[in-house]
């Protein structure tokens, strides 16, 4: 039996995944400036301050949900029984691309005027839509998936498709308009609240059918 092959246990894994969100996400407000001004500051000057770290504001209030639902998202392991090396290299490059959110997410919100911050930002987010797929996909195609959602994996695997599109979407609009390309962004905890809901509903449905 070779290393690839190996069944591992996927605790590990889950423990690793909620101690990466559990630094990145706090990191994220580390991003906003504080300037010490001196207590003879005009109010005015105070004012143009507050007003002009509103973009970073809105970037961490973008970047802080976007890791919520990537938390939220990786609770997969539930249904993910078993792993092996592979998988566990996979999902150790999603997490490496998780880690690196308050880096790029600092620089859209200091440099947003430019579009290669812009355009960082929204690569960090393709990377992190393929290699979350690919942890399912994976998952699903080597038979790691419990019994009971197996029947869904191809319904579940489409659904992990909405960033990694919305991510080429923003990449295209960023050559265009910016700011654009990060609003775009905001459709993702939308539709995964709204999937969400519509598979509540339908697993309800079914169980009142039953």
């Amino acid at each position: 039996m070779t290393h690839s092959t190996l069944n591992l246990p996927t605790n590990r894994i889950e423990t690793l995944a909620d101690g990466i969100f559990a630094i990145a996400m706090p990191l994220l407000v580390l991003g906003i400036s504080v300037p010490k001004l001196p207590s003879s500051t005009d109010p005015q000057v105070f004012n143009a301050y507050i007003f002009s770290i509103i973009p970073e504001i809105f970037v961490y209030i973008l970047s802080f949900i976007l890791l919520a639902v990537f938390w939220l998202n990786h609770h997969v392991f539930f249904v993910i029984k078993k792993s092996d090396i592979t998988l566990l290299w996979i999902n150790i490059f999603f997490l490496m691309s998780i880690a690196i959110v308050p880096f790029t997410t600092s620089l859209i919100g200091k440099y947003g005027q430019f579009h290669r911050s812009v355009l960082i930002f929204d690569l960090n987010m393709l990377v992190i839509g393929i290699l979350f797929y690919s942890i399912f996909a994976y998952a699903a195609r080597h038979d790691f998936i419990a019994e009971s959602v197996k029947k869904n994996s191809k319904v579940i695997q489409r659904s992990n498709l909405i960033l990694p599109i919305l991510a080429s979407i923003a990449i295209i609009i960023s050559f265009f308009n910016s700011i654009w390309s990060v609003f775009i962004f905001f459709l993702l905890p939308i539709t995964f609240t709204i999937y969400n809901f519509a598979r509540h509903l339908f697993v309800r449905k079914k169980n009142n059918q039953s």
